[in-house]
């Protein structure tokens, strides 16, 4: 009999000790609030791409991709003529880190819209929107002395230095899912969508390893596409 009762405060001490006093299960769950992005950014994982229709129904292409990167509570404005590619030139970084760079120099906080990381400070090809994105606000990303490009330009940076090596496959394949969106929703034909080398030539910027011909190319056929 005393062998059963023991057995049973075994178990019920067995039982208790899975409660949060665990030290392993608090460090796991103050890990996962502390890798969460701040609240300024929302970060978009890349979606695999819509179902393709068969050829005799025409591709809703506009309707599929309603809603992915819209603005919070609020319209995307009719300012938008243009995008302007960034490279960050630097081996790693993030929306908070260029933030927090940006506002050092005296700007008002991230100057791009979007910025597309590369694995090392967010997952290789999450898509961070910016504060300016949800505001609809102007751009800090591309001055000239119109500042037309700021005013009107669209801003996506992805992290890397494009002088030393190309943008990672992820990287490229969520910029083509990003830019195809904004050509469609706010009108921008494919040969709107720039470097910032080509806008202000005292830049290299994205550098020799991006190509902006494939992205143009990529954005044209599937807008053509879409649009049978």
């Amino acid at each position: 009999m005393r062998r059963f009762f023991l057995a049973g405060l075994l178990l019920l001490s067995g039982g208790l000790g899975c409660a949060s006093n665990d030290p392993v299960l608090h460090s796991s769950v103050i890990a996962q609030h502390r890798d969460r992005p701040p609240r300024h950014y929302e970060v978009y994982r890349p979606a695999p791409e819509p179902v393709r229709l068969p050829s005799a129904t025409p591709r809703p292409t506009a309707r599929l991709l309603t809603g992915t990167w819209n603005p919070r509570s609020r319209r995307i404005s009719s300012r938008w003529t243009t995008i302007v590619i960034h490279h960050s030139a630097t081996p790693r970084g993030s929306a908070k880190t260029f933030d927090k760079y940006h506002r050092q120099k005296g700007w008002d906080g991230l100057g791009y819209h979007f910025v597309i990381g590369n694995g090392t400070e967010t997952r290789d090809g999450v898509i961070e929107v910016g504060p300016r994105w949800n505001l609809q606000k102007h751009g800090a990303h591309c001055k000239t002395p119109d500042n037309y490009y700021n005013e009107h330009g669209i801003g996506i940076c992805l992290v890397g230095d494009f002088t030393k090596s190309g943008p990672t496959r992820k990287q490229l394949d969520s910029l083509d899912r990003l830019v195809r969106f904004l050509c469609l929703r706010c009108r921008i034909p494919a040969g709107r969508v720039v470097t910032h080398h080509s806008i202000n030539r005292k830049t290299v910027c994205p550098g020799r390893n991006f190509a902006i011909a494939r992205v143009r190319r990529t954005v044209g056929s599937r807008a053509a596409a879409g649009a049978r």
